[in-house]
């Protein structure tokens, strides 16, 4: 009897050690995964600021009569029409924990609320940035398409560039059109919730990091 139960406290012991080992390198995996994915998301979240203060700036222009697009600005105008973000962090870690079971292995009940807030807000964000990536793709495209000329890369790999890239009396004279700025105004609208959302999804990754204890949180 000694020493079954004896067997059976080395046997707990063990398992406790092994789950602790395992609980460290998960911790560890997170740790490297989010902060990969703030880094990303901050990208996105500039990309979409600079998004929304040149369409601010094109929508002026279209309701100034004597308004102009800068010439050396038109570039970056004409890209902020069909630039857009998508977050796609890479989890192997974390799906790895969802899809074994394996959360009640992370002893924190914060990082746990934590973790499960995240999902439900990345996957939240992932409907609002389709919502504004469809937008670009099946109303803004096909517009500039009819009344743009786009511009030929200068060399094979390189991006294709709209015409008033080049030309930036070609966008502000479509910025006259009460067509096209409607078009702004429903593109400023998709990103700037997107851009609330990502900011969201920022502080829920901030809310991660903290939980397990990474530098600077």
């Amino acid at each position: 009897m000694v020493s079954i139960l004896l067997a059976l406290v080395i046997g707990a012991a063990w398992e406790w050690v092994t789950d602790r080992l395992e609980e460290r390198e998960y911790r560890q995996g997170l740790i490297t995964e989010f902060e990969e994915g703030r880094r990303e998301l901050a990208f996105d979240i500039t990309a979409r600021e600079a998004i929304l203060d040149r369409t601010t700036r094109m929508l002026d222009v279209g309701m100034d009569p004597v308004g102009s697009i800068p010439q050396d600005s038109a570039e970056a105008y004409s890209s902020a029409l069909i630039d857009f973000r998508y977050f796609t962090p890479t989890h192997p870690v974390l799906e790895d924990i969802i899809a074994g079971g394996r959360l009640e292995l992370l002893r924190s009940d914060r990082l746990r609320r934590s973790l499960l807030r995240y999902i439900q807000e990345r996957d939240r964000i992932h409907v609002v940035e389709s919502r504004e990536r469809d937008f670009v793709a099946d109303a803004l495209e096909p517009y500039l398409l009819e009344n743009l000329p786009l511009g030929i890369p200068p060399s094979p790999g390189d991006p294709v560039s709209w015409g008033p890239a080049t030309d930036a009396g070609t966008l502000t004279n479509l910025l006259r059109r009460p067509a096209f700025r409607t078009l702004l105004v429903l593109r400023h609208d998709r990103t700037d919730i997107a851009l609330r959302f990502s900011r969201g999804l920022d502080r829920s990754i901030d809310s991660v990091l903290a939980a397990l204890g990474a530098p600077n949180h």
